[in-house]
């Protein structure tokens, strides 16, 4: 009987002490390339090229992905949403259901989103028509305004002005109110919107507490206030 012998095969490069100083490496900064971690590796003795680099990390589960985009938080930031988080963790559906939320956001025209856009074409064909993705230097934008809660989307506006204190009240005033009443009638119920400076102005303030929404700021971020006896002030 034949059979084919068990091969050692070639000897592997790197010992386990020596992945795990390459693990170390790549943690210290994940930004990395595998050209810069193989220059650190060497300065601790391993001679390795690129793709071994490569495939020691992708034994260990790594992969070289677009790193997504968050905002920076400070410390406090994350204080505050942590505690806000927790005073709400016990909401039942039936709470949040009662909370309408409201923001804006700008729409580049013709822009479509920005993340990375893939297509199937040979070497030869990258800037062919159908394979690019067509960006302007000076895109036309929007600002829309919308409102949405449980029960569905409010109104929504676009606001042709940059948004301060009385461009805010006057969206409140002719958007937010009629959605609220269109959507929950005399019900109470929870307005949340960011921190940004114009909503937190004095003048906002005082135009949510003639219309009695009441409130305190409960985070960095999301700001709730309870409308109280809404048929008061529709």
């Amino acid at each position: 009987m034949v059979v084919k012998a068990k091969r050692t095969g070639r000897p592997r490069k790197t010992s386990k002490r020596q992945d795990k100083q390459l693990k170390a490496i790549c943690l210290e900064n994940r930004k990395s390339t595998t050209k810069q971690m193989k220059h650190k590796w060497e300065e601790v003795g391993v001679n390795v090229c690129d793709r071994t680099v490569r495939n020691r990390l992708k034994e260990m589960g790594f992969q070289y992905r677009k790193a997504k985009r968050k905002p920076a938080l400070t410390p406090k930031h994350k204080r505050t949403r942590l505690q806000w988080a927790k005073e709400r963790q016990s909401w039942t559906v039936d709470d949040w259901m009662k909370v309408v939320f409201s923001d804006e956001s700008r729409i580049c025209i013709g822009q479509g989103d920005d993340a990375v856009t893939f297509v199937w074409c040979h070497s030869s064909e990258i800037y062919e028509e159908a394979c690019l993705k067509k960006t302007t230097k000076f895109p036309q934008s929007l600002m829309i305004w919308g409102c949405m809660s449980g029960k569905g989307t409010g109104e929504m506006t676009v606001v042709n002005s940059s948004i301060n204190a009385q461009v805010y009240i006057d969206i409140l005033d002719s958007f937010l109110i009629p959605s609220i009443e269109q959507m929950f009638g005399d019900d109470e119920i929870i307005f949340q919107d960011d921190n940004a400076s114009c909503h937190r102005a004095k003048t906002v303030k005082a135009f949510l507490e003639e219309r009695h929404i009441q409130g305190t700021l409960c985070s960095s971020r999301p700001v709730c206030r309870r409308i109280i006896a809404f048929s008061r002030f529709i």
